[in-house]
């Protein structure tokens, strides 16, 4: 069946009415500190009166798995665009944009050089729309289009079964969460509040560590509180972040035998065997407790794409920059706020890999590739590995795009890793103590598009470009 164009649009207006509301709360943060607020109140007129031109649409039928993958891809964008509305009154339409994407899907990567210049009700803004991308994916597909949540879900990302579980009904189930990550946001501000930071910085950091963001509101990050027990608390809910959000559920509800779930299991070892390693590297560097700290909050940081910095880690020696390019790979758990391939896909992928070395050297052994207990049917492992290569070639190609404009090579494997994967900083001219501001539009508009693709699972942004999907 042919997609239906006008419910797409009709639905997109929803998105950008629901969009003009949102509004109400930065316009309403501008005038308590006595700022200007045209640049939100311009933001909300325009949504709004661009999402009741396109409810004008007249459509009729149930959204489908194909109307649902453009809503998704085509809302995400949508919003990006009208987010970057107020963001034009301090930077280039270009810079505005990408700040704005880099936002919403929590990347972090920033062309604001100084931060603190900005006025309070930008910065808040800045870290309210990673806040709401962090969970936003889920949001779209569980409450905005729930009728087709359970067969998206669990055709991009298979760590979604779990989440379907907690309760039989879907839209429950983002109403549980959602709470979750409203409750652990409000318990950070609070700890952050004892710990010294002001109530603006509180709140500001807290939307952009649970949400994996990394958008700080100062340019020297969290090396700028210049305190081991607030950096702590950052790794800890950033750490948190990462999870699968089903896990802590089940956690509060006093189901503790998931800590034995294989994903996760591998995901605090692979943090801890990280850490290790860029210990042992930085050793010559700092002493054993520097060293243990600051290699354990960018090892956090970056592999669950938070991406704050409490120090330049582009001055540490090779091996501990490879290690976080790793880790800038990896990412966190499915069914987390974080970006990445997921470590449930790597996992996937190694159990499939030695399937096949034994399946090579005995060809008629039978041998089952397992989820923990669960055995995978061969869609989900060849949607695996579809994802993996895809996202190697997108890699690719954007490296040699990079490259192609004068970058070296460090500059450009990490700038596209860590807006591929939703990091934000990366190395060379893109690493902690540099901005995107330097990048020609070009290549800004690749690493726009690579956040795009690296957040919303490759899948769904692809599906637009296939001629064959609107027919």
């Amino acid at each position: 069946m042919r997609v239906n164009v006008g419910l797409i649009v009709k639905n997109l207006g929803k998105i950008s009415i629901a969009f003009s509301i949102l509004m109400i709360i930065p316009t309403s943060i501008s005038l308590y500190f006595n700022e200007d607020f045209k640049p939100f109140l311009i933001t909300l007129l325009t949504s709004l009166a661009f999402g009741c031109i396109l409810m004008l649409k007249k459509a009729e039928g149930e959204v489908r798995f194909k109307e649902g993958f453009a809503i998704v891809g085509l809302g995400w964008l949508m919003v990006s665009i009208l987010g970057s509305i107020p963001f034009l009154y301090h930077l280039s339409p270009m810079d505005a944009f990408f700040e704005s994407i880099s936002g919403f899907t929590t990347t972090g990567a920033s062309t604001i050089d100084k931060p603190e210049l900005l006025p309070r009700s930008i910065l808040f803004w800045r870290a309210m729309i990673q806040w709401i991308g962090g969970f936003g994916i889920i949001m779209l597909f569980l409450i905005v289009i729930p009728s087709i949540a359970r067969g998206v879900v669990f055709q991009a990302e298979y760590p979604g079964i779990t989440l379907v579980r907690i309760k039989p009904r879907i839209r429950d189930v983002a109403i549980r969460l959602y709470l979750i990550y409203v409750s652990l946001t409000i318990l950070e501000v609070v700890v952050l509040i004892l710990l010294g930071l002001s109530p603006f910085d509180a709140i500001s950091h807290a939307f952009t560590t649970l949400s994996t963001g990394g958008y700080s509101t100062h340019s020297q990050s969290i090396a700028y509180f210049k305190n081991f027990g607030i950096e702590l608390t950052f790794a800890v809910f950033a750490l948190i972040g990462g999870m699968n959000f089903s896990i802590i559920y089940m956690l509060i509800h006093g189901r503790f035998d998931v800590l034995r779930d294989e994903e996760f299991l591998i995901y605090i070892t692979l943090i801890a065997i990280l850490t290790f390693v860029v210990t042992v590297l930085n050793l010559g560097r700092y002493d054993v407790f520097d060293s243990l700290r600051l290699s354990f909050f960018q090892v956090v940081s970056i592999m669950t794409t938070t991406g704050y910095t409490t120090v330049d880690f582009d001055l540490w020696c090779s091996g501990a920059k490879v290690v976080l390019l790793m880790a800038m790979f990896i990412g966190g758990c499915g069914g987390s706020t974080a970006g990445g391939m997921k470590v449930v896909r790597l996992c996937v992928l190694l159990k499939y890999a030695v399937y096949q070395i034994v399946r090579s050297a005995e060809p008629k052994i039978v041998k089952i590739v397992k989820y923990g207990d669960v055995a995978l049917r061969r869609e989900v492992v060849e949607g695996v590995l579809a994802f993996f290569i895809l996202y190697i070639l997108i890699f690719s190609i954007s490296v040699l795009i990079v490259a192609i404009h004068g970058y070296d090579i460090v500059t450009s494997i990490s700038a596209v890793s860590a807006c591929l994967g939703n990091v934000g900083p990366g190395m060379g001219l893109a690493g902690a103590s540099e901005t995107y501001g330097h990048f020609p539009t070009t290549v800004k508009i690749l690493l726009c598009f690579d956040m795009w693709i690296g957040r919303l699972e490759i899948f769904t942004v692809l599906s637009l470009f296939i001629p064959s999907f609107w027919r």
